[in-house]
């Protein structure tokens, strides 16, 4: 393990930079495409806030990339950490765990919105309003925050050479005073951040997802028994179609979340119970386990212009040149005035 992460530490820094400049670019065009007017909508509010989410996540990892694993090196063999870098570091690692927190749960808040528009139609309108949406993403934001207090506890910045008598001063990040001396704490943290953060998230979403499927299934076999003596049933079809691929592209978002967030969930588990495992396998695989997040957070633009739309034909309208918008059309009125109409589907959720 030690290996591994000595051999891809060597290009991580590089990786993380190019993922994270990737990610941040294409956050901003989320967010961008998802606040036009035409696009507003509850599901599309969540998705905005975890647009912001992720791009906070990565805002400060290119500069601790820079300097960590560019400029010198991440320990203190041959290197002089000032304090203020190291602070700057620990800030960082504690905002990215916080940001990144925030987007599980929005995850989840949008698979439950999913789940009640495929499942429950009828009460949708109602219990997943605009209204409903803004309150749980400020919920997410603010339980998120609390949650993670503990955590913010759980380390300090001190002076290697004090400690080891040396002549070279180097800051380094060490546990806190009350995780030093209290070991259940930082047993309790680990469980919090293996349990409550990284495992019950995946259950909820893995949950949520298997009955969105379920319900579509279902769904379908009742809508094709209907169209069946229906002879004009274009228009329907069509929605229903968009509405698929719509809930099949949140659903792909979820299930991404799950694939990425799960195992790191598990070896934090594990690292709770065994204090070796965490020095031994989890610290080792830190790197590997942040490219993992900054690529979750990365790849929802991709997802979005793959899977809807409504998406692509918004994008293509405020980016792309007027030979590339198909959506858009030639209308004429009586008077021979030309104007341009858009075409949008859009649900309430």
């Amino acid at each position: 393990m030690r290996a591994f992460a000595i051999s891809y530490g060597h290009i991580h820094g590089y990786f993380s930079i190019v993922v994270c400049i990737f990610g941040i670019i294409s956050n901003i065009l989320n967010i961008v495409v998802l606040t036009r007017k035409h696009m507003s909508s509850p599901t599309n509010f969540i998705l905005t806030a975890l647009a912001i989410a992720d791009m906070l996540t990565m805002s400060t990892y290119p500069i601790m990339a820079v300097y960590l694993y560019i400029i010198s090196r991440p320990d203190c063999e041959g290197t002089n950490h000032t304090k203020e870098w190291m602070y700057f570091i620990l800030f960082h690692n504690l905002f990215i765990i916080t940001c990144h927190n925030m987007a599980m749960w929005l995850t989840v808040a949008l698979a439950v919105f999913r789940y009640i528009f495929v499942c429950q139609h009828a009460r949708a309108m109602t219990m997943c309003s605009m209204q409903r949406a803004r309150m749980a993403v400020l919920i997410i934001v603010v339980a998120t925050i609390m949650i993670c207090i503990p955590n913010y506890l759980m380390y300090t910045v001190i002076d290697l050479a004090s400690e080891q008598n040396n002549t070279a001063s180097c800051y380094w990040i060490i546990g806190s005073y009350i995780a030093l001396n209290n070991p259940s704490y930082e047993q309790f943290v680990r469980w919090l951040f293996g349990v409550v953060i990284k495992i019950l998230p995946c259950i909820l979403l893995t949950v949520l997802s298997t009955l969105i499927i379920i319900a579509m299934h279902h769904a379908k076999k009742r809508r094709s028994r209907l169209l069946g003596m229906v002879k004009r049933a274009s228009d329907h079809d069509h929605a229903s179609s968009e509405h698929n691929r719509t809930t099949m592209m949140l659903v792909t978002v979820v299930l991404f979340f799950v694939i990425t967030e799960l195992p790191q969930g598990i070896l934090a588990l594990i690292s709770a119970v065994n204090k070796e495992f965490w020095d031994k396998v989890y610290v080792n695989l830190g790197d590997l386990m942040d490219i993992l997040v900054l690529i979750n957070s990365a790849v929802n633009f991709i997802l979005y212009c793959i899977m809807s739309q409504q998406f692509r034909n918004t994008f293509k309208s405020l980016f792309v040149g007027s030979y590339f918008r198909p959506f858009f059309h030639k209308n004429s009125s009586q008077n021979g005035t030309h104007y341009s109409m858009v075409k949008t589907d859009t649900t309430q959720v």
